[in-house]
């Protein structure tokens, strides 16, 4: 009885949710893992294992390399509103057991882009990692108050200026140990800046979880 009653219910999910029979990856008709990633994506899935320094942070760890099938989940929840990515994204998003965190923040948007995208990727994002490891989430400990220009296509020079004064940290970030989570990686100038920020207001360390990390030569 219960394994029918299992396969009713497996047919009715089919039926009103077809999409968790698609790879959240590359969107093929496929058997999936627990995380709606198909075999074939999941065997090009780059774990990274790496954890470069970046100015002001004191620590930084990244989930995966910045690879196709990643970009594919990143753009699926960031452009296209796909949270059901967030538990693969996270799945790989570990905070190491020596970093002593007392709340997480997520990179803020700017408030008019939020409005428009209607969500902030890294806010999701670290709702399933502060979820997982009971730990509270602080947003309001760091506002975006400059919109800056999108910045892909950007080299790291022209990251930093973009950035500069963009964020604003709150001084109840005092004496508190910190850690940013964000979607990518790649030349590390919005986790510095808002690490500096943060810094400025007494935080006392400041680590950084990001889903992706684009690998070093591609900086």
């Amino acid at each position: 009885m219960n394994k029918r009653f299992k396969q009713w219910i497996n047919s009715a999910l089919d039926f009103v949710f077809p999409q968790h029979l698609k790879c959240h990856s590359c969107s093929k008709e496929a058997a999936v893992n627990e995380y709606g990633i198909c075999s074939e994506c999941e065997a090009g899935l780059a774990v990274n294992p790496l954890a470069e320094r970046i100015e002001f942070v004191d620590e930084y760890a990244a989930g995966l390399f910045y690879n196709d099938v990643s970009k594919r989940a990143v753009y699926a929840l960031k452009y296209n509103g796909a949270v059901y990515v967030r538990e693969f994204l996270t799945h790989f998003m570990c905070i190491p057991a020596d970093w002593p965190i007392d709340c997480i923040v997520p990179v803020p948007l700017h408030p008019r882009r939020e409005k428009e995208r209607g969500f902030n990727q890294s806010f999701i994002l670290a709702k399933s990692v502060a979820e997982r490891y009971n730990i509270d989430i602080r947003a309001e400990l760091l506002k975006r108050v400059r919109d800056t220009s999108p910045q892909v296509g950007m080299n790291a020079k022209l990251r930093a200026k973009n950035l500069n004064g963009a964020f604003e940290a709150s001084p109840e970030c005092a004496g508190l140990s910190v850690l940013l989570v964000d979607d990518v990686r790649t030349t590390g100038a919005t986790l510095k800046e808002c690490a500096s920020e943060l810094k400025k207001h007494g935080a006392a360390r400041v680590y950084a979880l990001t889903a992706c990390c684009t690998p070093p030569e591609s900086n």
